[in-house]
């Protein structure tokens, strides 16, 4: 991370844990001892360094009184791409992985039903993702062979552009860096041609004209220097909220004591609580880092800021529930899709279906 970043926010994250931290040593006493191995996400997003390294090696032993520890490293900082961590930790190269749900969407269609394009309200996003929970931890029960310990979201996934936009409808016939089929799909409802090109290669990608937009999180795109390259910045997040699934090997879950499970499901528990309270923040801070107000994590870029109309919103809802969720039904059909609008359906009123 940057040398001249404003003061930690993990000072504020042990803080919201105090009380939490202080009635530990009790719990503590009846919690098995387990150092445990972790991969967590990108280290170039503000997700890693702000909540997932600092949970792992100090909220979490503190709260455990040094009975649980963990060593913990972002998966491209040991060289894995995003879309293999569940599968080390399904071989037993790592007791817990994270990575973005949507990178392991083609093997399991059913982690695409959390993470819909569009939704800007991450209080709605949380309540869809806890609605249909039970139908993620299934799909890892079965295939990784692993169990759900928690569902985050980075910043919101929005539009990073080198070429002039003033809205939604601007995305037709421009070249759009996206990644999970769901916000693919939609850039292609809006009649827009979705390019898949790996995180860090987006930079010259849009430099050098390959793609005229990029879809990430607002602030991760700052910190890995797309602002460098794109001149518009359009905050409706058409790549949804990019949730990460937390998850821990069935075998190393199987030898925890319950106490020690009911421990790790609180603490991980709070750990979901400070990511999603945070992520109003985060997305207004990389609002603000790319488009000239008061960023904490260097100096601010001068990106256009385009207005997300109310219109916008319409159009991207009836774009959502007429030409992206019917492609996703034809790939999660029969009972995945039956579960889809049993759960997370009435939570935003619409009942999927294939065409």
């Amino acid at each position: 991370m940057r040398s001249d970043r404003k003061p930690s926010r993990l000072a504020a994250t042990l803080s919201g844990v105090a009380a939490m931290a202080m009635a530990a040593p009790l719990a503590a006493q009846e919690i098995m001892e387990r150092e445990l191995n972790v991969v967590g996400t990108w280290s170039s997003s503000s997700l890693y360094p702000d909540h997932e390294k600092p949970f792992w090696t100090e909220v979490l032993p503190e709260a455990a009184d040094g009975r649980i520890t963990a060593n913990v490293q972002a998966f491209d900082q040991v060289g894995l791409p995003g879309g293999a961590v569940y599968e080390m930790v399904q071989q037993g190269v790592y007791d817990v992985g994270a990575t973005v749900m949507d990178y392991v969407a083609g093997e399991e269609p059913r982690f695409e039903g959390v993470d819909l394009p569009a939704i800007a309200d991450p209080a709605l996003s949380r309540k869809l993702a806890e609605a249909y929970r039970p139908q993620l931890a299934k799909g890892f029960d079965e295939t990784y062979d692993s169990t759900l310990l928690a569902v985050v979201p980075f910043t919101s996934q929005v539009v990073f552009c080198n070429t002039p936009i003033s809205g939604l409808k601007d995305l037709e016939g421009k070249r759009v860096r996206g990644s999970g089929r769901m916000t693919m799909d939609f850039i292609e409802a809006m009649g827009g041609t979705g390019m898949s090109i790996a995180f860090n290669e987006v930079t010259i990608a849009l430099e050098r004209g390959v793609i005229d937009c990029g879809v990430t999180g607002a602030l991760s795109g700052y910190l890995a220097g797309w602002s460098e390259v794109a001149t518009h910045f359009y905050p409706l997040p058409v790549g949804g909220w990019d949730h990460v699934g937390v998850a821990m090997s069935n075998a190393v879950w199987s030898e925890l004591d319950e106490p020690t499970q009911t421990f790790l499901r609180k603490q991980l528990a709070g750990f979901e609580d400070r990511v999603w309270g945070d992520a109003d923040k985060s997305t207004a801070q990389g609002i603000a880092c790319n488009t000239g107000g008061d960023c904490s994590y260097g100096p601010a870029k001068s990106l256009k800021l385009v207005e997300v109309t109310d219109a916008d919103l319409d159009l991207a809802k009836q774009v959502m529930q007429e030409k992206v969720l019917p492609r996703w039904a034809e790939r999660c059909a029969g009972d995945c899709i039956a579960a889809w609008n049993d759960t997370a359906g009435p939570v935003l009123g619409i009942t999927a279906k294939a065409d």
